[in-house]
């Protein structure tokens, strides 16, 4: 039996009707966030689209899409066609022709009908063609509800499946219509961007703060660093300022929120090395010790990004471990009587030998900490007679990898469905933590454990009971993690420490798997969406319950903010490995804390697909507002952005607002000049001459 399809397609293949169709760059509410997709080129003859489900009747006003390469003003043509079969056989039903707008590359793009569409439910396409301009449209994947489809001269002038397997067109529907997927209408659609939230801004209840001076005891300090997860894509209303979508519930997350201090501003590296880098070494990546700026290589070229031809620099080295010569913070710990720990991800150690790796560095109990960036495989699986997680770093989660048993799933509160099916990784990670927490609790010393989950990042795998709890699988994985700190708060309890106890819980960089809306951009990106991460403080007692504060924090600030709490007996010399960030720790003891700190300063000298070139970002509170100065070296041109009023960074203010960007520029300057022997900071290089291209101008 075949399917009944509607399609709406973008071509100058058929006759238009007197209607314009109206094109215009969107504003920061309604940008789509870059997803983790590629770009597909739609040219003369090359005709590409998207099927998605409508399942509830309604007029469809237009279409949102994230495009590329737009440098002039270009044709574009609309049209509804009927369909079968995911082809445009059927009559034409609407059609309306407009033209592109200038300034439009690397923009959403609104695309409005002058005269909406009635739709009845069924499956309809979004199809895009010009006959003047080469175009890229961006790609993802994930909807349930349809696919990417093309005609063009590969596909012999019928439609076929286009964008790989699984693949989507980034897009969000305009009008009443309601889209669902076609496997569960009430199924979320993560290749349709959700519309933002309108910001919340919390009301701290009155609280009498804790001098610090009261505090007699070490306390025990575990952060918990989650791998690629957006700002707001947690259960927590307070740090997202209520722009949390409902899809992600995180009960456990919501109690420490609830309980402690959630953070609106908290920033980290724009991906994971480099994070992890500065929150191991207290320093920025310019520091000869640090010199991890990007996962890999700065000369990642390609995947829509800038070509190694066209660049007007080339990428200079970098090494991919924290250097043995550096102080780790588990070595500044240990100094200060603490007992460390690492378990998961650690990414930035091993690359070149043995003796950068989380054991050799300062930490006594090292379980999972590898060169890995990612975890190959979700699930354990049968090798003989036990169970592994396959090429999982050095096998140190194998013997956590047994199949659940009914006294486990009893002990955890798991559904029974799950007797006998291989075990998850957060659900082995987080043994793993119970065993280290229960063997620390029985010594006399604090401890400090670094316990960093190999989720969200992909593969995208959720334990069954929660994918099907959430309807997805995303957010099933986030579930996962707040499970983790559900135990985490257990394991404290039962052991006895739970009194002494700090909890930081943030993220690596931003989400890469679903929009970070309203921020702009995602992981790798410099954008908000791309550096800007959750973070939540809980130690009952000491910091405020039910509490929220927009000082801004860096990953480099926690070295400097754990040594404050444990006394500062004894600190790094400055002369041998200074500390570049600054210590938040009266910031968690009373959130109403007014201080000024030091602008946050990013380096960026390489190139990693569409997602960065060449740049500079400063972060600094001006004359009451949050700004951010950009500086890009392939156009030599500057951006601002006030984040205070202007959060998804829509508005470009550097023609208007030389006042604020002027001296700012110089604090960069100022920032990029110092001198120390441990700093050595990395430019692009010119390609003519070879030569580093040195700080921006002064403004």
């Amino acid at each position: 039996m075949k399917r009944l399809l509607f399609l709406v397609i973008f071509t100058a293949a058929i006759a238009s009707t007197n209607a314009a169709l109206k094109l215009s760059i969107v504003n920061a509410s309604e940008r789509l966030s870059t997803p983790s997709g590629g770009w597909t080129v739609v040219a003369a003859g090359n005709t590409k689209g998207q099927t998605f489900t409508v399942t509830k009747a309604g007029t469809l006003k237009g279409v949102i899409v994230q495009a590329s390469n737009v440098d002039k003003s270009a044709d574009l043509t609309a049209s509804v066609f009927r369909a079968v079969d995911d082809s445009a056989d059927g009559d034409v039903l609407h059609s309306e022709t407009g033209k592109l707008p200038k300034g439009a590359a690397d923009a959403s793009l609104k695309i409005e009908f002058e005269s909406a569409v009635p739709l009845k439910p069924g499956t309809y396409a979004i199809v895009f063609a010009t006959e003047k301009s080469d175009l890229r449209f961006r790609l993802s994947s994930g909807y349930d509800g349809g696919r990417a489809i093309r005609n063009n001269k590969s596909s012999k002038g019928r439609w076929a499946p286009a964008g790989g397997k699984n693949g989507d067109f980034a897009f969000r529907l305009l009008g009443d219509i309601t889209a669902a997927s076609k496997a569960s209408s009430k199924q979320r659609q993560p290749a349709v961007a959700a519309v933002p939230s309108k910001l919340v801004h919390h009301q701290n209840p009155d609280f009498t703060p804790i001098p610090f001076s009261t505090i007699k005891r070490q306390p025990n300090i575990v952060t918990v660093m989650v791998d690629d997860l957006g700002w707001n894509q947690i259960g927590v209303t307070q740090g997202t300022m209520g722009t949390n979508p409902r899809l992600y519930q995180t009960p456990n997350l919501a109690k420490l929120a609830a309980g402690g201090l959630s953070f609106t501003h908290a920033y980290a590296q724009p991906n994971c090395a480099p994070t992890r880098a500065a929150m191991l070494s207290g320093q920025y990546p310019a520091r000869i010790h640090n010199d991890v700026y990007c996962v890999g290589s700065l000369d990642r070229h390609g995947r829509g990004g800038i070509s190694k031809e066209k660049a007007k620099f080339i990428a200079p080295k970098q090494t991919e471990d924290v250097a043995t010569a550096a102080i780790t913070v588990a070595e500044a710990l240990k100094k200060n009587g603490y007992a460390t720990a690492h378990i998961g991800k650690y990414h930035v150690g091993g690359h070149g030998g043995e003796e950068t790796l989380p054991e050799n560095v300062g930490f006594d109990i090292n379980i999972g900490g590898f060169t890995q960036g990612h975890q190959p495989v979700c699930f354990a699986s049968k090798d003989g007679d036990g169970w592994v997680f396959r090429k999982l770093g050095r096998g140190h989660f194998d013997r956590f990898g047994a199949p659940y048993t009914e006294a486990y799933l009893k002990k955890h509160n798991f559904p029974m469905s799950l007797l006998g099916t291989p075990k998850h990784v957060s659900d082995a990670l987080s043994d793993a933590m119970e065993e280290t927490i229960s063997k620390f609790a029985t010594g006399k010393k604090p401890f400090y454990l670094q316990l960093h989950p190999y989720a969200v990042h992909g593969p995208v795998r959720s334990r069954p009971d929660l994918k099907k709890a959430t309807g997805d699988e995303l957010a099933g994985f986030v579930a996962s993690i707040d499970l983790t700190i559900g135990r985490l708060l257990r394991v404290l309890k039962e052991t006895g420490t739970a009194e002494n106890t700090l909890i930081l819980f943030t993220s690596d960089n931003g989400g890469t798997h679903k929009d970070n809306l309203p921020l702009r951009g995602k992981k790798g990106m410099f954008t908000e969406g791309g550096v800007r991460v959750p973070l939540i403080a809980y130690w009952p007692g000491r910091i405020p319950a039910n509490v929220v504060t927009d000082h801004m924090v860096h990953t480099v600030d926690y070295y400097p903010t754990y040594l404050k709490l444990a006394g500062s007996r004894w600190t790094p010399p400055a002369a041998k490995h200074p500390l570049d960030g600054e210590s938040f720790a009266d910031v968690l003891l009373n959130p109403n804390t007014e201080r000024e700190r030091n602008p946050i300063f990013y380096l960026f000298p390489g190139y990693m697909d569409q997602r960065a070139q060449p740049t500079v970002v400063a972060i600094d509170e001006i004359e009451g507002k949050r700004y951010k100065l950009i500086y890009y070296y392939e156009a030599d041109a500057w951006q601002l952005f006030n984040l205070t009023d202007d959060i998804g960074e829509a508005t470009n203010l550097i023609k208007t607002h030389t006042s604020i960007a002027a001296p700012l520029s110089q604090k960069i300057r100022t920032w990029l000049s110092q001198k120390h022997p441990t700093w050595k900071p990395k430019y692009p290089l010119h390609k003519e001459t070879g030569k580093p291209a040195g700080p921006p101008p002064l403004l």
